[in-house]
């Protein structure tokens, strides 16, 4: 690993320690010894940015090309510029937020699609003569919202609900979906089946392309939006616990709805969790991804968690803080990174298919995906897909689990290499 050499004002100097050791862990090794130096002839320093970070930010930089953010004075700032990216500087106190408190892309002053800090971290590795990584990886993962969706009454009403709804907004394949799947109530009853438990058929696709996943879930229900049957869920998180691991897959925790802000209750849901499991959880994303990047990620830790898996955005697929590659969080209260490692989410499901979000086909879906991965892979980089085990239902996946499959197909045919949550920390850090 080559040495850091830093040598700006010392308001910036941790942060641009970071940035370059970020950059350093997101390329591949070389047998040069030779410092990477901050600010000098190669990777030129902003005055004007470093003054602007040391007094906190004042009039909101411009994003120009590459990445790069004008600070004012014309000086093209690798590190600077990836600071201000990659700390989420933009998501700071009196940023916007949608109606569940998210700072989301619509938000956002950058295209995820387009990642801000991948296109930087080129620009240093040819200022530094570092080699870019060579080939990808993709973590799988499944957030486990409803295990069981016939638990009772009030998903059999919600059901017809969505139905007529469907009826009314003239989705008439959505409105068939759901019509099938109440008529095939019975039936499943008779057997002591359920169309979203799917398990073994997430693990058959997985299988097939050779690769294992991570299942988040939940081990708490104090909010209406944390799903309508808690006790059902109570009753089969032991169940699902064994399903997963005996198939030599990961669980990890997905922190119910009020999490975030109730640090008490994030330390019960993972105690309750590692009552099952025998053993420490360690991975994590928060339920409708609703964190606070500067308040609830430096939190982690203290909690025993390692990895985190909750930067992205429910609005649109691609890279939050504009980065292909897993970093540790930057927690500006403490001026120094945090001791997490963020595996940003580059694609999930809802966000792709949803009709209050991008209402795509599986088709249209996989297409605008493989777009996003394809950044990835050339960057080298390592990020996560989320694919609900709902998704996977033959009666109300539809199409979005032949989507998953044919997405995996796609990573394996580009080289790429799937894993779990857990692998990432195995094969980066």
């Amino acid at each position: 690993m080559r040495p850091i050499e830093v040598t700006a004002p010392l308001s910036f100097a941790a942060r641009a320690r970071w940035v370059i050791q970020s950059f350093l862990d997101a390329s591949a090794t070389d047998a040069s010894a030779e410092p990477v130096r901050y600010p000098s002839s190669t990777l030129a320093g902003s005055e004007a940015a470093m003054a602007w970070f040391a007094e906190d930010g004042g009039r909101p930089p411009a994003p120009a090309a590459d990445g790069l953010i004008d600070f004012g004075d014309g000086v093209e700032d690798i590190v600077a510029s990836a600071f201000w990216h990659l700390s989420r500087w933009e998501e700071r106190d009196g940023s916007p937020r949608d109606r569940h408190g998210r700072f989301t892309a619509a938000f956002s002053a950058v295209d995820p699609e387009r990642p801000a800090v991948d296109a930087l971290l080129r620009r240093f590795q040819e200022a530094t003569g570092l080699p870019p990584r060579s080939g990808f990886t993709v973590a799988l993962t499944h957030d486990i919202d409803t295990p069981w969706r016939w638990s009772g009454r009030a998903a059999l009403r919600a059901a017809a609900a969505q139905g007529k709804a469907a009826l009314r907004e003239r989705r008439a394949r959505d409105g068939l979906a759901e019509a099938t799947g109440l008529a095939a109530v019975p039936v499943h009853r008779l057997r002591g089946t359920d169309p979203n438990w799917t398990f073994e058929r997430m693990r058959e696709i997985e299988r097939r392309h050779g690769g294992r996943s991570t299942h988040f879930l939940m081990a708490g229900h104090a909010h209406r939006l944390d799903g309508l049957d808690a006790t059902a869920y109570d009753r089969l998180r032991g169940r699902i616990v064994r399903v997963v691991a005996e198939g030599g897959d990961e669980v990890g925790l997905h922190p119910s709805y009020t999490t975030s802000d109730d640090p008490h209750r994030l330390a019960a849901e993972k105690h309750l969790l590692e009552g099952l499991t025998g053993g420490p959880v360690t991975s994590l994303r928060f339920h409708f991804l609703r964190h606070d990047t500067h308040r609830t990620l430096p939190a982690l830790p203290r909690l025993g968690f390692r990895l985190d898996s909750s930067q992205g955005y429910p609005d649109r697929p691609g890279l939050r803080a504009g980065f292909s590659h897993p970093y540790r969080p930057f927690d500006l209260a403490a001026d120094r990174p945090v001791d997490l490692i963020e595996l940003p989410l580059a694609v999930m499901d809802a966000t792709l298919q949803d009709a209050h979000y991008l209402g795509l086909s599986p088709a249209a879906g996989l297409a605008r995906a493989t777009a996003v991965l394809e950044q990835v892979a050339q960057s080298g980089g390592a990020v996560a897909i989320l694919w609900h085990n709902n998704r996977f239902s033959r009666t109300y996946g539809r199409g979005w689990d032949r989507c998953y499959d044919r997405l995996l197909g796609w990573i394996s045919g580009r080289g790429g290499r799937l894993c779990a949550a857990e692998d990432v920390l195995t094969e980066r850090f």
